[in-house]
């Protein structure tokens, strides 16, 4: 199972080649995203000055065609795991990253995301780049 970051669905939503390719290659896997994803890119498009109906159509449909999963309580300890040790370690990826880092560990599940630096200090985390 693959879980796609928010920057991979960025670049796959903008039609970026290397995104585009790269979900194609993986036709037969479990592709999944979480729902901390949903909100990083739909935080991305209301931040902007006028909100596109189109590209928010986009993002809502793409995340209703592949399973999400949700932050539960597993989950959730992992990251607050994540989080505590790499801030006292001066390496903090941020809480979202962690939130998405410990839903990935508790499914069992890489990462897909070009955010390689970040995520790569995580022990136990598959992380996977495009």
């Amino acid at each position: 199972m693959i879980c796609l970051g928010s920057d991979f669905i960025v670049d796959f939503l903008r039609q970026k080649q290397n995104a585009v390719l790269k979900l194609q290659s993986l036709k037969g896997k479990t592709v999944v995203s979480t729902e901390v994803n949903y909100f990083e890119v739909l935080y991305g498009v209301f931040q902007k000055k006028q909100v596109s109906q189109k590209e928010l159509g986009l993002v809502q449909e793409f995340f209703n065609s592949i399973p999400n999963m949700a932050l539960d309580h597993p989950s959730a300890f992992n990251a607050a795991e994540i989080a505590t040790n790499l801030e006292k370690s001066g390496l903090d990826i941020g809480l979202n990253d962690s939130l998405i880092a410990g839903i990935c560990l508790s499914n069992n599940c890489a990462l897909l995301t070009k955010n390689v630096n970040h995520f790569s200090r995580i022990k136990g985390l598959k992380v996977e780049t495009y």
